[in-house]
């Protein structure tokens, strides 16, 4: 399951004490439905902030952002929400795993929020999907931070979004360990067909992805 992604003409400025810095100054991208974007650039360049844009979690001061055929500026939060549940899965780079919950409250949680009665059998194949059968019962803190970030790859796909977003996923994690989790984010891409945009400093992650942006001085340039 996949989708398109589309941004047109975006513009996004935050108001500060100094006065209001843009972000991003008639941005505009496309990536077709079950492929993959690297979006590239210096730190502070706004790379974060393109993928709350495709979340729904931020709104551009002007511009459309269309995921298939869904105008995200036209949607009110609670259906964005609803939206979110059900379409988007997003890995962080500092996982934010729920510390109280284990590995399989963790990846089961998006399942019961969104009310699907067989919560824990999805999460269950999805542990074992990643390697983690064997640390269902274990808490993130019991976790080294390789398996912390497949547990949140799980939790972002269990329930096959048809869009993943990724902020430096590997950016914590040593050279070894990020190229064992980048070879199963990019395996489960490919068996989910959904489309993947990750924002990356990471090179290896870069040239993994059929697409690549880089974003600077508030523009996006194609590479």
């Amino acid at each position: 399951m996949s989708t398109s992604v589309q941004m047109s003409d975006i513009h996004l400025a935050y108001p500060t004490e100094s006065g209001t810095v843009s972000v991003l100054n008639n941005a505009s991208l496309k990536v077709p439905p079950g492929e993959t974007l690297a979006i590239t650039g210096p730190s502070g360049s706004g790379k974060t902030s393109l993928l709350l844009l495709l979340s729904g979690l931020e709104r551009p001061v002007r511009g459309e952002i269309l995921v298939g055929s869904q105008r995200l500026g036209e949607m009110d939060s609670n259906t964005l929400a609803d939206w979110r549940s059900q379409h988007l899965g997003i890995i962080f780079q500092s996982f934010h795993l729920l510390p109280g919950l284990t590995a399989l409250g963790n990846v089961s949680l998006p399942l019961e929020i969104a009310g699907q009665g067989n919560a824990r059998e999805q999460a269950l194949a999805m542990l074992d999907a990643v390697g983690l059968s064997h640390r269902l019962q274990h808490y993130p803190g019991q976790l080294s931070g390789g398996e912390q970030q497949r547990v949140a790859i799980a939790r972002a796909l269990v329930h096959q979004p048809s869009l993943v977003l990724g902020d430096e996923p590997t950016g914590n994690l040593d050279q070894e360990t990020g190229e064992k989790v980048l070879s199963l984010l990019f395996d489960l891409h490919r068996q989910s067909k959904s489309t993947l945009v990750l924002v990356t400093h990471d090179e290896r992650v870069a040239e993994r992805c059929q697409h690549r942006v880089r974003m600077e001085g508030g523009r996006l340039y194609e590479i």
